[in-house]
C-alpha cells in the first residue's frame, strides 16, 4: 500500500467514464443496437446536436420496448422508445452523492455533464468498485496500525 491518500479529483476521474458512446435521437434502432453490440456496452447516451443529452437508451428497451412490442428497429427511432427525463449530474457532484441520485432514482447510469455539455457517464458498477477499493485501503490501514495483544 503507498499509503498515499487519494484525494477527490483522482477517486471522480477514476470513477467518470469520459470515452461515452452516444446517439441521435433521430437514428434508428437498428443502429443504436449494433453500436451497443460494437462497444460492448449496454446503454448510449442520447445527446442533441449540441452534444447535450436529451435521454438514454439501454438494451433493456431495445428488447421490451422495441422487440416485444414488435416495432420495425429500421423505421423506429432512438426518440421513440428513449428515457427521455434523463437524470444527469454535473462533473463535481460527490461521489457518495452519485450513488444516492442513482439509488433515489433507481437507475444504474448516470451522464455527467459540464454546464450543459456530456462529459462523461457513471454506473453503479463503477461507483461501487471505486468505494469497495476505498473500504479495502482503510482496513488495510486500520489492520497494520492495530496492535494484537
Amino acid at each position: 500500500m503507498s499509503g498515499k491518500r487519494k484525494t477527490r479529483t483522482e477517486l471522480l476521474s477514476e470513477v467518470i467514464n469520459r470515452n461515452v458512446v452516444t446517439v441521435s435521437p433521430t437514428a434508428a434502432l437498428t443502429e443504436a443496437a449494433y453500436l451497443m453490440m460494437n462497444e460492448d456496452i449496454g446503454a448510449l447516451v442520447v445527446v442533441d446536436g449540441g452534444a447535450r443529452p436529451v435521454g438514454i437508451i439501454t438494451d433493456r428497451d431495445l428488447v421490451v420496448s422495441a422487440m416485444a412490442e414488435g416495432v420495425n428497429p429500421d423505421e423506429t427511432t432512438v426518440e421513440e422508445i428513449m428515457t427521455k427525463d434523463l437524470v444527469t449530474v454535473d462533473e463535481e457532484t460527490d461521489l457518495f452523492e452519485m450513488l444516492s441520485i442513482l439509488s433515489e432514482n433507481s437507475i444504474r447510469r448516470l451522464p455527467v455533464t459540464r454546464g450543459i455539455k456530456l462529459v462523461g457517464i457513471v454506473s453503479v458498477d463503477d461507483l461501487i468498485v471505486v468505494v469497495a477499493t476505498e473500504l479495502v485501503n482503510l482496513a488495510m490501514a486500520l489492520s497494520s496500525k492495530s496492535k494484537v495483544l
